[in-house]
């Protein structure tokens, strides 16, 4: 197989995922709206009211941070049934976003590498992302930052492999189309389930 042919398979495969994790999305929100819907409300209420918008941008930081902390659409659930302005969302959580993908990659640059435990999860996920940073280096970023790849994690990977900085963060900036694709996604599903 030649490696053309090889690329653009695994971009295939790559898109496919990610818009059947949108479709996914929009049919558990779709659920949501329409078995939960008051409790949600009531939930996301006091969300907005405790924390607003500084609380979607720091969860958001925590979120693509720290692997496992809670996910980007959780936030995103509740600035919508929160009723919370969608251009002031999609802001507020990319920002986040992309704040939390640089601490993720300073933490790739100097922490990861003293720690054996650190190299060891580097290791561990360098299998499934190393291929996508050799194959389409600077590019790798812009697919975890669009597609189902663990952004936090190709943070810590492209900082530990020393990718500069401002590649990184151009890379990042996808996450703005992401925020905003996934948003309205869930929107409709919220408005349809309704």
């Amino acid at each position: 197989m030649s490696k053309e042919k090889e690329t653009s398979i695994n971009l295939r495969n790559l898109l496919f995922q990610t818009i059947l994790s949108i479709v996914i999305v929009l049919v558990i929100v779709f659920g949501l709206a329409f078995f939960f819907r008051k409790e949600l409300l009531g939930f996301s209420e006091h969300f907005v009211r405790i924390f607003g918008y500084w609380g979607l941008f720091v969860g958001m930081i925590f979120s693509d941070s720290l692997p496992a902390f809670v996910p980007p659409d959780a936030f995103l659930m509740l600035a919508i049934t929160g009723e919370m302005d969608p251009l002031k969302t999609i802001l507020s959580m990319s920002f986040g976003s992309i704040l939390g993908g640089s601490l993720a990659y300073l933490i790739g640059l100097y922490v990861i590498p003293r720690f054996h435990l650190g190299r060891q999860m580097v290791l561990h996920y360098e299998d499934k992302l190393l291929p996508y940073l050799r194959k389409y280096g600077f590019g790798a970023v812009v697919l975890s930052a669009l597609t189902p790849i663990p952004y936090s994690w190709m943070a810590y990977t492209v900082g530990t492999f020393k990718m500069r900085y401002s590649l990184f963060l151009l890379g990042s900036l996808f996450r703005f189309v992401r925020v905003t694709v996934y948003f309205y996604a869930m929107y409709l599903g919220w408005i349809t389930g309704g």
